[in-house]
């Protein structure tokens, strides 16, 4: 079959929209035809080369669809069902998923960096050369091919031009506050960064029940969506030293501090947020070339560093939940929505993205 997709040839270049040819499911794999796709941050970071993948790619990982085709050896989804589709494969046979931790798949990396499905190839074609698929989704397209583990069944009432954001930017930051994050109610929390994910955080943390919770961006209208969306303070760190901030804000530090732009200055501004015996949570992805320095003298107060890997969420439990405190209005995800487009004009979409305009913008289809 042929399907539209925008299509990444050359790191830093602009997306091609062209048409591309799309073979059918295989064994263990589902045909999802995309109402929905979310614009990542990560996938700006590949687009320009801080995260790598495979090329010529079709980019988007953050997608919601209808089921057209099911593969051999898929049972659990039918033709016609709604599905989120999940960062991670859930291949259901490496040693992470066996513990019941999919999030940590021991075919995510491959699926990311190699930009295949779990045989190793793509169903993405043009003029008969290969197209490669970020993360197994490639919701940046019309029609897409993706593990069957990817496809997570939702209900019918969740309209999937919203609940797409619950794909990665929801999942990984409300998960990072009631997953991997061990709130109690009245904690002090601070979150770096309020893009997507970090309002996602933000609104974890409050749903977890932090009662302080400061958001740290600099730019003004992101500060005042982050107080219509639960911050009860925000700190502009053009202002002076963030960590200095929240910490006389504070009396000395937060419980959590969670950093979610993926920059090594930021993590160690985490870092430095906490009060004795407090914890940075790593939400947002540096390049894995990276490296952060950190005052070792805060490990004899007991300060913790962890990382979050997709909100430390089991797809299958939590991408339902989250969908459904949305329904009862306790997520706010429509709000976080700055823009909706269509596939054409996703450079511009990128291009606001790097000037830091917005906290998501969705494609429709």
């Amino acid at each position: 079959m042929k399907t539209k997709a925008a299509v990444l040839y050359k790191v830093g270049a602009p997306l091609q929209i062209e048409e591309l040819d799309l073979d059918g499911p295989k064994q263990d794999e589902v045909l999802i035809k995309m109402v929905a796709s979310g614009i990542c941050h990560s996938d700006y970071s590949f687009r320009y080369g801080v995260l790598e993948t495979a090329l010529p790619s079709v980019l988007g990982h953050e997608g919601a669809g209808i089921v057209q085709e099911v593969g051999p050896g898929v049972t659990d989804l039918v033709v016609g069902d709604h599905v989120v589709c999940a960062l991670t494969p859930s291949c259901g046979k490496c040693g992470m998923c066996l513990e019941e931790k999919p999030y940590l798949c021991a075919e995510m990396g491959r699926i990311i960096w190699n930009g295949c499905l779990l045989d190793g190839t793509t169903r993405f074609s043009n003029h008969g050369l290969p197209v490669h698929t970020l993360c197994g989704v490639g919701s940046f397209s019309e029609y897409s091919v993706i593990p069957a583990g990817s496809a997570i069944k939702v209900t019918k009432d969740a309209p999937l031009e919203t609940v797409c954001l619950v794909g990665c930017g929801v999942t990984t930051g409300v998960g990072a506050a009631i997953n991997t994050a061990d709130i109690e109610q009245g904690d002090s929390v601070a979150i770096i960064g309020c893009g997507g994910v970090g309002l996602s955080v933000l609104q974890g943390c409050k749903i977890a029940g932090a009662t302080t919770i400061i958001a740290v961006d600099p730019v003004p209208e992101k500060r005042t969506l982050a107080l219509s969306l639960g911050a009860t303070d925000v700190v502009d760190p053009n202002d002076g030293d963030a960590a200095k901030q929240v910490r006389k804000m504070t009396n000395g530090g937060v419980h959590f501090a969670f950093e979610a732009l993926g920059r090594t200055e930021t993590v160690e501004q985490a870092w430095n947020m906490l009060r004795l015996a407090g914890e940075a949570i790593i939400v947002g992805v540096p390049s894995p070339k990276d490296k952060i320095k950190l005052g070792v003298v805060g490990f004899f107060t007991e300060r913790k560093i962890k990382g979050s890997a997709y909100g430390s969420s089991v797809p299958k439990r939590d991408i339902p939940k989250f969908i459904d405190l949305y329904l009862k209005g306790e997520l706010k995800l429509d709000q976080m929505i700055t823009k909706r487009i269509r596939l054409k004009d996703v450079n511009q979409a990128f291009d606001e993205m790097g000037r830091g305009e917005g906290a998501r913008s969705v494609i429709t289809y």
